[in-house]
């Protein structure tokens, strides 16, 4: 299913998608924001939200069972006259919000993006340059990689949290641990926590 909406200059493009994998891959290119839900059907269901109208394209395909979503810019940045516009107003400033059923593993790769999970109720892995995640309550299996941002989440105690990063803080609650390491084994676990950066800050809150 695919659907083209445009309202208040604004192009809301929608795609749905049937399928079969347990594997999630989001490739990130060309969005500045994501935002993960828990869909309530088999289906994933991509939204997107355009400032500027036939800029994006949105791609859904499945190989060797892995579900793959992309994205795409309808133009050259480096040729189209648009490029200019493109770089000082960012008039493609595109967001995107993707439903996805529960329990999938879901990889996310990106450069410069700010990415939310709404408690999405599945196994994420994140792996991007810069930019803030939000992953309100983890749900899953969790791992983050990135190079500069902040990390916030809440975390249940039956998670076993291992954090690296090289220069930036690390708070957990109300405390702020002045080290590249903080860890917390759990016997009982059922759910791993892992984040691996340079620069950035995580912030958690444990219950």
């Amino acid at each position: 299913m695919f659907a083209n909406l445009t309202f208040f200059a604004q192009e809301k493009l929608l795609k749905k998608s049937t399928f079969q994998s347990e594997e999630i891959e989001i490739i990130t290119d060309g969005l500045d924001d994501v935002t993960i839900e828990n869909s309530l059907s088999n289906q994933i269901e991509v939204v997107l939200l355009d400032e500027n109208p036939n800029t994006h394209t949105i791609f859904i395909n499945e190989q060797s069972g892995v579900l793959k979503v992309s994205f795409k810019l309808n133009f050259n940045i480096f040729k189209e006259p648009v490029f200019r516009k493109y770089i000082t107003q960012r008039l493609q400033r595109a967001t995107t919000i993707i439903k996805i059923p529960n329990h999938k593993t879901v990889n996310i790769y990106g450069k410069t993006i700010d990415i939310t999970s709404k408690d999405y109720k599945g196994d994420l892995k994140i792996y991007i340059d810069n930019g803030n995640v939000k992953l309100n309550e983890i749900k899953g299996n969790t791992a983050v990689k990135l190079f500069s941002g902040n990390v916030y989440g809440r975390i249940k105690k039956a998670t076993a949290i291992n954090i690296e990063t090289n220069n930036g803080e690390i708070h957990v609650n109300k405390n702020n641990y002045n080290k590249q390491f903080y860890s917390k084994s759990n016997p009982k676990a059922i759910r791993k926590f892992n984040v691996r950066s340079i620069n950035a800050n995580v912030i958690l809150i444990t219950e």
